[in-house]
Parts: C-alpha cells; structure tokens; sequence
C-alpha cells in the first residue's frame, strides 16, 4: 500500500497558491487541497493537523507568527500548538515571522531585521520582484518561476538555515521543503 502525500496545511491564499505552483514546478508529491487552507488560528489548524493525523498522513503545516506580536491569547494558542506537535514526526511545523513573505524575499536578500507587519516585508520583496496579495496575482505560475530561477530557492534554503530563529524575522519554510524535496516523484529530478 502506498504511504499517503504529505498535506499542506496553511493560512491563507499565498500559501495555498506556493505550495500548489511548487507541486507542479519541482514535481512534489505533496496534497494541496483548498479545504486545508484559510485560517491562521492555532484552533483550526489543530482541527486540520488532527484530521489529517487520523487518516495516516503527515501533515505540513505553514503559518504566520504575526498576529502574536499584538494579540496575547493568540501567541498562548500557537505556543501551545507548537508545543503539542513539535516532536510528533507524521508534524513538520512551518512558521514564519511575520509571514510566508518573508520566506520569499530570502530568495534575493540574507535579512533578518524587524519587520512590523506582511506589509512591510512586501515592500521589500517589491523591490526584487512584482508581487501582490490578491487571487488574481497568485494564481498565475510567473511570481514562482521567477523565485526558482537562478538557484534562488536554494539560496533561501541557505540564508533561513544560517540565519536561524536569532533574529527579529525568521521561517522555518525550509524545512517543508527538505521533506517534500524528499518525496519528489521518482521520475523527475531538479
């Protein structure tokens, strides 16, 4: 019997559309269904976790950090969610502070100064590339190959690595990608 995809499990659309472009891009084997994506409250992601748990699978979960920058009983629950699932190995916790954005300007910039909202770390990543948060934008495959292009990814997988959790913004998206690399199908490489 063949062991079930790893599922993506993320906040909103821009995670949704990422991993949903990288599937097809990088030939991942990885479920990216619309059900698993559209809040970032520890509550409903722990619903999700555990439903995908349940069925034998492993679960990859992406979220942002910045709403425990302002909203205590948030911070509580995320806390209490990571710690509920940080050494469970069927779990890869993928956070990111402030937000996945931050994740993509690592692509163009080794940083990990304070950025007080998503917002602000957009008008970084502008800088290198077009971006917006809106459905239109996303859906459309050009934002992605323009992140993988030139070893690009890998050299965010670098700068998140060497950077680590020590400053004011950091991601943990690198380590999804470590396993989902993993699972590629078999016959194609990168």
């Amino acid at each position: 019997m063949r062991e079930p995809l790893p599922t993506v499990i993320g906040a909103g659309i821009t995670e949704k559309w990422y991993f949903r472009h990288l599937k097809d891009f990088l030939h991942l084997r990885i479920d990216v269904k619309p059900k698993y994506f559209g809040s970032d409250t520890a509550h409903d992601m722990q619903k999700l976790v555990d439903n995908v748990l349940a069925m034998g699978g492993k679960a990859v979960c992406v979220f942002d950090m910045d709403t425990t920058r302002w909203d205590e009983m948030e911070k509580e629950r995320k806390n209490r969610f990571i710690e509920e699932y940080r050494k469970n190995p069927d779990v890869i916790l993928c956070e990111s502070m402030p937000s996945i954005e931050y994740w993509f300007l690592l692509h163009f910039e080794k940083t990990n100064r304070y950025f007080g909202s998503s917002d602000k770390v957009i008008d970084a990543l502008r800088e290198y590339m077009p971006f917006e948060k809106s459905e239109k934008f996303l859906s459309q495959s050009q934002w992605i190959a323009t992140m993988i292009s030139d070893n690009k990814d890998g050299q965010a997988m670098k700068n998140a690595k060497e950077l680590g959790e020590s400053g004011e913004s950091y991601t943990k998206i690198h380590k999804a990608l470590q396993l989902l690399n993993k699972n590629k199908n078999e016959k194609h490489g990168r």
